[in-house]
């Protein structure tokens, strides 16, 4: 088994590609979480709109978008 040296591992997090999939899976990670579907659809209850599952999703799915859109803006920014 190779062994990974800490400039191996140092130069995985200044890539830009390893770092655009992590904070892409940690905000899939908070944004699917179920605890989260089941207060959005309860705040969306409260106004009274009744999404079903599919449009809870989708709702979500937009959310997701926007927010790794901006995250990757920010993080090619930073690294330009």
């Amino acid at each position: 088994m190779p062994k990974t040296s800490a400039a191996d591992v140092s130069s995985l997090f200044h890539d830009k590609t390893f770092q655009i999939a992590l904070v892409g899976a940690i905000l899939f990670l908070v944004i699917a979480h179920p605890i989260l579907f089941n207060l959005v659809d309860r705040v969306f209850g409260m106004v009274g709109i009744q999404l079903n599952d599919t449009l809870l999703v989708v709702v979500h799915s937009i959310v997701y978008a926007v927010a790794l859109y901006y995250s990757i803006m920010v993080i090619l920014k930073i690294e330009a």
